[in-house]
């Protein structure tokens, strides 16, 4: 047994690739990912960026797309619709055999929509009724509108990846609007709970890499903060998910009709500084009921020399302590999970430009 499936099946954890492409696609590269233990696919505009500017996979499509598409984002989505609806193909079988809690696609709405409830919900359910495939998720932003429209998403039916998550607060109110969605789409009978799904996406290394920045050399809050604020996310969504008719939380009365937890999902897990392991990501995230998004790179890694261990539901005390410790340093740590939420989404929207430019780019070559 393999590292990677090993991982799924001792310790509760899934593992998705952060990366697509039509060559990867047609290659037989995702199927054989997927072989090897990868149980769902993840993609945002600078994965497509890189996709679709390398190599020549795209190109016949261009051409034709370019004949009876209105503009290049009508294009890039006929494209990005393709990819993710072959892949979800692809993952069907773990869908499956998983009862609907593995083996999902996810793509993204428009970086443009970040703070746009109405057109946020207008481009989600577009995509999810293109694309037509039960095992695919739709991403959002963890902005304030993202979770107005995350309610409304979750309470047609729509599977909802929330991405850019970087505080426990933000978390939470992922937590309760999906909570809030679930609860409507069976108040108003629109179908079994079981068939909805949803991620809340936490990032990590980039926490890191701010607040490493901000620290001494010698800190021992060095590398720490990032595992330590998912820690106290993933202690929250114990506490929120609680399955039990007296526990903690209030999810009880929706898991008795058959409704899903919804996962955290740990993203941004490639290490950044080269003095940190490279695992660093992989091995202190592991927890039941969890997601880690990867690389092709990390993946690589892991297999090789990952050491998957439960770390996540250890040494919470300390994990509090570190976050204490970042007040006594000077450092406020909410003004940084907002800065972090803002670059996030301008880093995505410069993406989404670049892969504009890039098409216009390679129709233009392909047309002379």
């Amino acid at each position: 047994m393999n590292k990677i499936i090993k991982l799924t099946k001792s310790r509760g954890q899934s593992l998705w690739l952060d990366s697509i492409s039509r060559e990867m696609i047609e290659s037989g590269k995702i199927e054989n990912l997927i072989n090897d233990g990868i149980t769902g696919i993840t993609s945002n505009p600078t994965i497509f960026d890189k996709a679709i500017g390398e190599g020549n996979a795209y190109d016949s499509s261009l051409i034709q797309y370019s004949k009876t598409s209105k503009n290049t984002e009508e294009i890039f989505e006929k494209l990005a619709v393709e990819d993710i609806k072959n892949a979800a193909n692809l993952l069907s079988k773990t869908y499956q055999s998983s009862n609907f809690n593995d083996g999902y696609v996810s793509i993204e709405v428009s970086p443009q929509y970040a703070n746009d409830s109405e057109s946020t919900i207008k481009q989600a359910q577009r995509l999810w009724n293109k694309i037509n495939e039960p095992n695919v998720m739709i991403k959002v932003p963890g902005t304030e509108e993202g979770f107005i429209a995350v309610k409304t998403l979750i309470s047609k039916g729509i599977n909802v990846n929330i991405t850019l998550l970087f505080s426990v607060e933000q978390y939470k109110k992922t937590a309760y609007a999906y909570l809030d969605g679930l609860t409507e789409y069976a108040k108003l009978g629109r179908g079994s709970t079981n068939s909805v799904c949803s991620v809340a996406s936490f990032f990590i290394s980039r926490i890191d890499t701010a607040i490493d920045n901000l620290l001494d050399i010698n800190s021992d809050l060095r590398g720490k903060i990032g595992i330590s604020n998912a820690k106290l996310a993933y202690n929250e969504y114990k506490k929120i998910f609680d399955k039990n008719l007296y526990g903690q939380g209030s999810f009880f009365p929706l898991y008795s009709t058959g409704a899903k937890v919804q996962k955290p999902l740990w993203a941004s897990t490639s290490v950044k500084n080269p003095d940190y392991d490279k695992n660093l990501y992989l091995d202190n995230l592991v927890g039941e009921e969890t997601i880690n998004t990867i690389p092709l790179e990390a993946f690589n890694n892991f297999s090789i020399s990952g050491k998957p261990n439960n770390s996540l539901i250890e040494n919470i005390e300390q994990a509090e302590e570190n976050m204490k410790n970042l007040s006594n340093n000077g450092i406020n740590f909410d003004e940084i999970t907002s800065q972090l939420l803002q670059n996030g989404i301008k880093a995505f929207s410069n993406s989404y430009d670049s892969l504009i430019d890039k098409i216009n780019q390679k129709l233009s070559k392909l047309k002379s």
